[in-house]
């Protein structure tokens, strides 16, 4: 969000720094920041105008269930952090949150990106229910009152609905749905309902809220981007009551059967209509009630809310074509008339970034609205921050500010949706660093733009989440403990190992370490890059490094360490020492109209700099095509090495052999099932097309494991694969990780383990394929064609772990939480007889995911169990 802003906090172990963002890119500050990830999600996946996302993304699943599955004894994904416990700026967004029918004590969260989960203990821990669902992004669900077993959730991220109906050439936004699944036991198994993509237009679906009846469990309502949908048997059928485009849902509490609906216009676009409705029959008919809300050209997105101590009374605000406040609306007869008690004109803008009427916020991505249950004239707002009124609208006050989070105080930025807890005045916030509650909220006129009695104190509930949306990854090849990754909207994070530390603010993106001189860079959008040097293990911000004058970075703009110097891709290259350009080793022209052929992908020989690879996009809409080119003398020479590449794609990765410089790969993320991944052994001027049986969906990123087996990693929107040398087919590698995008794959060359760094689901690491037999030699093998196997699984209190092997060597047994922390730690000892066996009492441990790591010179196995 700070797009809108001339500042980025740069967090440094406690230490803000304050930064000017985006000065020399001025016609992308009236972007707001959610849409450009959108785009950028976008463009690197289109190929055909046509294509329905969400089709192509279920018959990828359907092909990985049919033709791959995990071979026996292949080695277990686990989870390398966040831990979950750091003071970090953010973990990650969640859309919603539901309470247990009958325990306070249990929650339930849809995570944007990272799926469905669960605490029993009040948010003192938190497990995983996302079972098989074939995705992990999540926008709404509801428990079944009767048996809490049953559950439904909607599959997409509704919070970008209706702002990419139809641009990006792909009639599809970043978060595509697959309607609603169900469960009967709990989550450990999903199906989906009678609403899936094959029933909905060729758009396929988005799911913004669901509503089941709770003297009628089998009746449910859906409302989304397509329209209405009711269901009387449980899901097994659906009939569509409405089409208009739907934002929010709400029934009344005391008479179930009578809900409250907003439907929305999609300004860029000219799409829908913005109105309220009304049902008393549980979505079967709809009536729109009559406002002065216009209905096209002025007013997006409407949120409603029912006063739980009169339901006479409802509340609606509006926001505008650019996000902004237009509107604070009140029913005083369940519906029948509104009244506009606030304007646009108010003295403040509640849906911007400041204490001021500045235009402009939000609106579309992030807003809500909640009533007390007590007070029927107290409403809270959310939108970039928390504002709340006491006199039914008249008049708003500041609860939080979003800058305050970096400074340890108030609250992340960007609420998604606000709950009162079922017993209690507490208050829960869903925003885009997770998930947490006041107790008692504090607001005064505001006096300043950094206003400290904005002081409401909130709990945040990350312990046990592992739900970080990374956009890249590096790793520091002289101390592989360290690791940066950069994060949308929750930072640029750095780790030594053991704990986690924010470097930089808003959305990190990727990173590089040149550990001889001891910096580290960090960058956020558009090639905004940061230094950073190390002094006692800490970094410290240097400053920001000079950009090149009248050039733009791509979203997230290439860049890497050779030589002992840091090259940046933006328009062309240059080199950097510290903060300062060392070189410029291309002179490429922009293209026709305007558009900026930024480069997308980059590797250089890191020795000594000679060979270079690089691509630059293209915009298929306007017949563009992407740029490949080579260069064996630093830039001195370019060689177009497209030919036999598919141009009209966007080039997400480009990876060369550090030891033979003329083998490179190239993947393509579009959605092409002949053109994915490219491999040359002549420095790019013949290409063979190894996208062989790699199922239909974008791959993001390529790694090579250079290390005598010649293994290729490709990790994609669904899971890694990888290529032996000489085969023809591609294996599935991902045991144990979520069904999360894989955005950057990185090798650890001292543990010998592939890092991956996933948008949703935080970082993971497993052991390389191959690399034993290689490098110790099969006879030797331990763990080879060999299970680690735990019980019971689900457990309580006790955990008997073996393995049809027998130790010959010391090892190191660890239980790892789901976040990547360890939890226990005991090295074994070989005994001389039998198969391994240890049990243990867990019966300290929290509720929650837990995985069994056991290491052994360099052999690895792990798998994983459920404590209860």
């Amino acid at each position: 969000m700070t797009r809108f802003l001339k500042i980025i906090l740069s967090y440094t172990f406690g230490l803000l720094a304050v930064l000017p963002a985006y000065s020399q890119q001025p016609e992308r500050q009236k972007v707001p920041n959610y849409i450009l990830r959108n785009t950028d999600f976008i463009e690197r996946r289109i190929g055909d105008s046509t294509l329905n996302f969400a089709k192509e993304y279920a018959r990828a699943t359907r092909q990985l269930h049919s033709a791959f599955s995990a071979k026996k004894g292949q080695d277990e994904w686990v989870p390398l952090g966040p831990l979950g416990e750091e003071n970090l700026a953010g973990t990650g967004r969640i859309n919603s949150m539901y309470f247990h029918p009958s325990d306070t004590n249990i929650w339930y969260i849809c995570v944007a990106q990272g799926g469905i989960w669960k605490t029993v203990n009040a948010g003192a821990s938190w497990i995983s229910i996302s079972g098989d669902l074939p995705i992990l992004r999540t926008s709404s669900m509801v428990v079944d009152p009767s048996n809490p077993d049953i559950m439904y959730v909607a599959l997409g991220d509704y919070a970008y609905l209706g702002h990419n109906l139809l641009a990006n050439e792909n009639k599809r936004n970043s978060h595509y749905g697959l309607g609603i699944y169900k469960t009967r036991n709990g989550g450990i198994n999903w199906i989906p309902t009678a609403l899936t993509f094959d029933q909905l237009d060729f758009e396929g679906t988005l799911i913004s809220k669901i509503i089941i009846h709770p003297l009628h469990t089998d009746s449910l309502i859906a409302v989304g981007e397509s329209g209405a949908y009711i269901t009387a048997d449980g899901g097994a059928s659906w009939q569509q009551t409405s089409s208009k485009l739907f934002w929010s849902l709400q029934n009344d509490a005391a008479n179930p059967d009578v809900l409250f609906a907003s439907t929305g216009y999609v300004h860029s676009y000219g799409v829908g209509e913005a109105g309220i409705m009304k049902s008393e029959d549980f979505g079967q008919t709809w009536t729109e009630i009559k406002t002065t809300i216009p209905k096209t050209g002025v007013v997006q997105r409407i949120e409603l809310a029912i006063a739980p101590s009169d339901n006479q009374v409802v509340y609606a605000i509006a926001c505008d074509t650019i996000g902004g406040f237009y509107g604070f609306y009140k029913s005083v007869n369940a519906g029948l008339s509104f009244s506009q008690v606030l304007t646009n004109q108010y003295k403040y803008n509640i849906l911007n970034w400041e204490f001021d009427a500045t235009q402009g916020g939000q609106g579309r991505y992030d807003l809500s609205i909640c009533v007390d249950r007590y007070d029927k004239e107290h409403v809270l707002i959310g939108g970039i921050n928390i504002w709340q009124t006491h006199d039914g609208g008249m008049s708003f006050n500041p609860v939080t500010f979003w800058r305050l989070n970096y400074y340890n105080q108030s609250l992340h930025s960007d609420i998604h949706e606000i709950q009162q807890h079922p017993t209690n005045n507490s208050i829960f916030a869903c925003h885009d660093g997770g998930i947490s509650r006041s107790f008692k909220l504090y607001d005064e006129e505001p006096d300043s733009l950094l206003n400290s009695k904005v002081n409401t104190e909130w709990v945040n509930y990350t312990k046990g989440l592992n739900i970080t949306s990374f956009y890249r990854l590096s790793i520091n090849e002289f101390n592989t403990k360290e690791k940066i990754a950069g994060a949308q909207d929750n930072s640029t994070v750095f780790t030594d190992g053991s704990t986690f530390s924010n470097l930089s603010g808003g959305d990190g993106m990727e990173s590089a370490f040149i550990d001889e001189q001891d910096y580290r860079y960090s960058s956020s959008q558009y090639g905004t890059i940061y230094t950073f040097q190390m002094s006692g293990g800490i970094p410290y911000y240097q400053g920001r490094l000079i950009n090149p004058i009248d050039e733009l970075g791509e979203w997230t703009t290439p860049m890497m360490v050779a030589n002992n110097e840091l090259y940046v891709l933006y328009e062309n290259l240059y080199s950097y020492i510290g903060r300062y350009s060392t070189g410029k080793y291309s002179e490429f022209i922009d293209t026709k109209d305007g558009y900026p052929r930024t480069g997308t992908a980059l590797d250089i020989e890191k020795s000594n700099g000679n060979r270079i690879y690089l691509a630059k996009r293209g915009y298929a809409s306007v017949g563009i095509q992407n740029q490949i080119w080579t260069s064996p003398d630093k830039g001195n020479n370019w060689i177009d090495i497209g030919a036999g590449l598919p141009r009209n794609y966007y080039p997400s990765y480009i990876e060369m052999s550090q030891l033979n410089p003329n083998k490179v790969w190239i993947s393509f993320s579009a959605f092409d099932s002949l053109n994915k991944v490219f491999y040359s052994e002549d420095a790019g001027k013949n290409w063979v097309n190894i996208t062989l049986n790699l199922p239909n969906i974008p791959v993001n990123c390529i790694a090579h494991q250079e290390d005598g087996t010649n293994l290729i990693y490709a990790g994609t929107d669904n899971g890694v694969y990888y290529l032996k040398k000489g085969s023809s087919t591609w294996e599935y590698y991902s045991h144990s990780l979520p069904k999360v995008i894989v955005s950057e794959l990185e090798i650890d060359t001292t543990s010998h383990t592939l890092v991956a760094a996933t948008f949703g689901r935080g970082l993971w690491e497993v052991g390389l394929v191959d690399y034993d037999s290689v490098h110790i030699g099969l006879e030797s093998l331990v763990f080879r064609n060999t299970e680690l196997y735990v019980y019971p699984n689900p457990t309580r209190s006790q955990l008997e772990i073996t393995g049809n092997f027998t130790l010959t060597s010391d090892a190191e047994l660890k239980l790892i939480d789901i976040t990547g922390k360890v939890v226990y730690q005991e090295t074994l000892h070989p005994d001389g007889g039998g198969t391994m066996a240890k049990h243990l009492d867990i019966s300290t441990l929290k509720p929650g995911e837990y995985f069994v790591l056991l290491t052994s010179n360099t052999e690895r196995k792990s798998t994983r169990f459920i404590k209860y």
